[in-house]
């Protein structure tokens, strides 16, 4: 895989036309990265920095000197979570080497839904927002209605009346 290949597989992976690719690099027209993809030789090499950030990669990947780098996948997690760097690192080789089972997936359930959530189009992630704020409603009321059940936490004698029923027409209220 050359040059050109890279940044074609990387621009497809962040579903980027090449006239948004063009735009971003300062192109004028498409056909300019249209070549570059073709015959990666026509990428001059003061343009391999530009393009490397528009299309959110290394230099070292587009030019083939490691494989897509993790690193850029680290960048989107928060650098001083390192539990959760880590987690996420066990994930991508697991999914990378096809280990990810249904006996293992709940301990990735998190970046497992991220990136189904982020194959999907503007309007779908709107839909997934809107079920996942009202799961999260549904979660709240939930746990209003756990908190007005009886108290666990006294100790109340037997035979002793604890139901609020006629609170009003108690004459000591």
């Amino acid at each position: 895989m050359d040059i050109g290949d890279r940044i074609k597989k990387r621009r497809e992976e962040l579903g980027m036309s090449q006239e948004e690719l063009a735009k971003k690099v300062g192109y004028k027209s498409r056909s300019s990265v249209n070549k570059i993809e073709i015959d990666g030789r026509g990428l001059p090499q003061n343009k391999i920095v530009i393009f490397a950030k528009a299309l959110e990669t290394t230099p070292a990947y587009l030019m083939g000197w490691n494989d897509e780098t993790i690193e850029i996948k680290y960048s989107t997690l928060s650098s001083c979570d390192s539990e959760n760097l880590n987690r996420y690192a066990d994930y991508l080789y697991m999914r990378e080497k096809q280990l990810i089972t249904d006996s293992n997936s709940k301990q990735y359930i998190d970046f497992i839904i991220a990136e189904k959530v982020q194959c999907l189009s503007d309007i779908g992630k709107k839909k997934v927002f809107s079920y996942v704020t009202n799961l999260l409603d549904l979660e709240v009321a939930d746990e209003e209605l756990n908190a007005a059940h009886a108290r666990t936490d006294i100790d109340v004698p037997e035979g002793v009346d604890t139901s609020d029923n006629d609170i009003m027409d108690d004459e000591n209220f």
